[in-house]
């Protein structure tokens, strides 16, 4: 999987738009968590909010549900939401990471009998490291709550029976309202020191509102809610822990000023054969100094794979022209070469645990899962 991720991270591919005008260049971009020295972890399943309140008995209403015949209605979960809402977290975080093909993890179940062992005076620190792990990630749902109440509208039609007459109908229809809140975070522990290496916090909220037929039942709505608020933290955390794959789409410079010995180039382009593309732009450029060709040849250059190529023509037209559009063309191109790097390094494991704070307590592992 690692050959897979270092491919990809030194793989160039281009691509057009509808209008032929813009290639991609598709590069990696680093994750904002250097994790190259610990691309084998352990995860912790998700602390649970301790905090939440247990609920009332009944949802609370704005205005009387019994002149309508209503009773309370009973509130649609329980305190035990907290433990499920955990429970999903946790999976989820495993799945995330599994699939990113990046990391090699240790089971919730496993990692959790160690951190359990190691409160009771055995060695964390060996038994992780017997089986070769980096980091530990322990994630922690450090707030959540939930608003729910049930609301009325009426209103009056009138309407006419069999005889012609006119007769007014009250009509109400009820609604069901919910605003929820969650903060998740996670924090990384270096096996070998003991130490929090990189820690993030994720604040989030969702809320619900419908109509429902009748208030004397309402089915379980806040679980799906919290579900799909950790499902929204994922795409955040594969960016902070994981490299990932991305395309940069920059458009071609015009033919302007109109240089008709340059139309082959950008038809050779629209043909799909970069490599000629490619030396009819250049080639152009050299006997007229054309700079949308000199432009042109660096980024179809890049397109090609040859980003060190494409600064080295960028440099060329640059010295030569003066041109602020080549410029930033070459500073694009040097962002992208560095990111490239960058992600190489960390995919190779080279990654730098400076990011290490001392703990204050004899065990982290205990702070961070109370």
């Amino acid at each position: 999987m690692r050959k897979l991720f270092l491919a990809l991270a030194v793989t160039i591919v281009f691509f057009f738009t509808s209008c032929q005008s813009s290639v991609g260049i598709t590069y990696m971009v680093p994750s904002e968590i250097d994790m190259g020295s610990y691309r084998n972890i352990a995860l912790a399943s998700t602390v649970p909010y301790e905090g939440f309140p247990r609920p009332s008995r009944y949802i609370r209403t704005l205005d009387p549900l019994a002149r309508h015949g209503y009773p309370y209605i009973l509130t649609t979960y329980t305190r035990g939401l907290k433990d499920d809402v955990a429970e999903y977290a946790t999976e989820k975080i495993y799945s995330t990471l599994s699939d990113s093909g990046y990391f090699s993890i240790l089971s919730p179940s496993v990692t959790d009998k160690i951190l359990d062992a190691g409160s009771v005076g055995l060695s964390t620190r060996d038994a992780f490291l017997e089986r070769g792990i980096d980091a530990v990630l322990i994630p922690r749902i450090e707030n959540m709550s939930i608003d729910e109440y049930i609301y009325s509208r009426t209103r009056y039609e009138t309407r006419t029976d069999s005889s012609g007459k006119e007769y007014e109908v009250e009509i109400t229809n009820f609604y069901y309202d919910a605003d929820y809140f969650l903060t998740l975070s996670y924090s990384i522990v270096d096996v070998r020191t003991e130490r929090i290496i990189a820690s993030r916090k994720f604040v989030v909220d969702d809320s619900d509102n419908f109509r429902i037929t009748s208030p004397s039942f309402i089915s379980s709505y806040p679980e799906r809610s919290f579900r799909r608020m950790i499902d929204s933290t994922m795409s955040r955390i594969t960016r902070q822990l994981v490299p990932l794959q991305t395309t940069a789409e920059i458009t071609l410079m015009d033919n302007k000023p109109k240089d008709k010995d340059v139309e082959a180039a950008y038809d050779a382009l629209k043909d799909g054969n970069l490599n000629l593309s490619s030396s009819l732009f250049l080639e152009n450029y050299k006997v007229d100094k054309h700079i949308p060709s000199g432009y042109n040849a660096a980024l179809v250059t890049a397109a090609m794979g040859d980003i060190d190529g494409a600064i080295e023509i960028a440099d060329m037209v640059y010295d030569e022209t003066g041109s602020a559009d080549v410029s930033s063309l070459r500073s694009r191109l040097i962002s992208i070469r560095k990111s490239n790097e960058e992600s190489i390094r960390q995919i190779e494991g080279g990654g730098d645990s400076t990011l290490a704070l001392p703990s204050e307590t004899a065990s982290i592992y205990d702070v961070l899962r109370r």
